[in-house]
């Protein structure tokens, strides 16, 4: 079981509160370590600022997407909505919040599975908004450009935090972590940036990944992944996380 499991949160400051005090709840000891940065674009299309509810579709990738796209918006109210899709249970909830009709949640929360979803209900043509971040994966791009005619909005931008890098050293040195969450592609890049060239072993360390994308993009860079729910949000990931422990003992 988690009681007593030091687990090392990975994700933005602003997102790791939530994390920590669902590890709390099963008893566990969060360690807070964001290694990624989430800010507003420094650069953003200005013609889409005003042309945004012109779409057919708009799409958000995440709950960042949501964020700094009501921020750019701020107090403007259009006339009329676009069918709106959400690639996840998270992202849709940020966007009821905000008093948002969402048409569209796939299934699955990934990317390839909204794709499909979408498809059946673009007509020829189709315009369509995704609203998403400076490292998003190309996937719903790529696979809707052939049916419709596709406009990517980067509203965010994540960096890597580089700061983290000697904390981390020194948790992994001294053994003083028991289990790792990655919950986006990109937290997992940049714990590998932080690692590369030290002499860190990763044999003691539990590590979960929120979902498939997450896990691949672990693998795929040479960390080993023990845990990945079927459900890909941060409860199900802890819930599995507990579970892993409980059969180890």
């Amino acid at each position: 079981m988690l009681r007593g499991k030091r687990v090392l949160v990975t994700r933005e400051k602003s997102q790791a509160k939530a994390l920590s005090q669902a590890l709390e709840q099963h008893g566990a000891i969060p360690i807070e370590l964001p290694l990624i940065r989430i800010e507003r674009a420094k650069q953003v299309g200005q013609d889409l600022l005003h042309k945004w509810h012109t779409f057919d579709w708009i799409v958000f990738t995440s709950q960042n997407g949501v964020k700094y796209f009501f921020e750019l918006i701020s107090e403007m109210k259009p006339p009329t909505w676009p069918k709106v899709a959400a690639v996840g249970e998270k992202t849709a909830k940020a966007l009821q919040k905000r008093n948002v009709v969402v048409d569209l949640i796939p299934n699955e929360f990934v990317a390839e599975s909204l794709v499909e979803a979408l498809k059946p209900l673009l007509s020829t043509h189709a315009r369509v908004l995704l609203v998403k971040g400076n490292l998003a994966r190309d996937t719903l791009r790529e696979q809707l450009s052939s049916i419709a005619d596709v406009t990517d909005w980067i509203v965010y931008e994540t960096t890597y935090n580089e700061d983290a890098k000697p904390k981390i050293i020194e948790l992994l040195q001294q053994r003083m972590i028991d289990a790792i969450t990655f919950t986006s592609s990109s937290t997992v890049h940049s714990f590998v940036e932080a690692i590369a060239g030290e002499n860190v072993d990763l044999s003691f360390v539990t590590i979960a990944c929120i979902g498939p994308i997450t896990k691949q993009t672990a693998l795929h860079l040479g960390i080993p992944v023990h845990v990945c729910p079927h459900t890909y949000t941060i409860d199900a990931m802890i819930e599995e996380l507990n579970q892993y422990f409980t059969r180890s003992e």
